[in-house]
């Protein structure tokens, strides 16, 4: 029962790491957007792609825990 409540404990805190990182994902962008240069850009590509393996890895995660189990064989078999 403790291991299925880490679980999702895990998933949300990883959730919420993933959402906090978008925002300052979007608050770099939009800083790199509005004074353009080679370090905004650098800082905008890097955090964007963080976040895409952040989403991968939640995807991951869900994917693994939270699949549903086959079912094994029939009682009488």
């Amino acid at each position: 029962m403790q291991a299925d409540k880490m679980k999702w404990v895990y998933t949300f805190v990883l959730l919420f790491v993933t959402l906090g990182w978008a925002v300052f994902t979007v608050l770099i962008v939009r800083s790199a957007l509005a004074e353009p240069s080679e370090l905004g850009v650098l800082e905008a590509s890097g955090t964007s792609v963080f976040l895409g393996a952040l989403i991968s890895w939640d995807a991951l995660v869900v994917q693994f825990w939270f699949r549903k189990k086959t079912p094994g064989p029939p009682d009488g078999s």
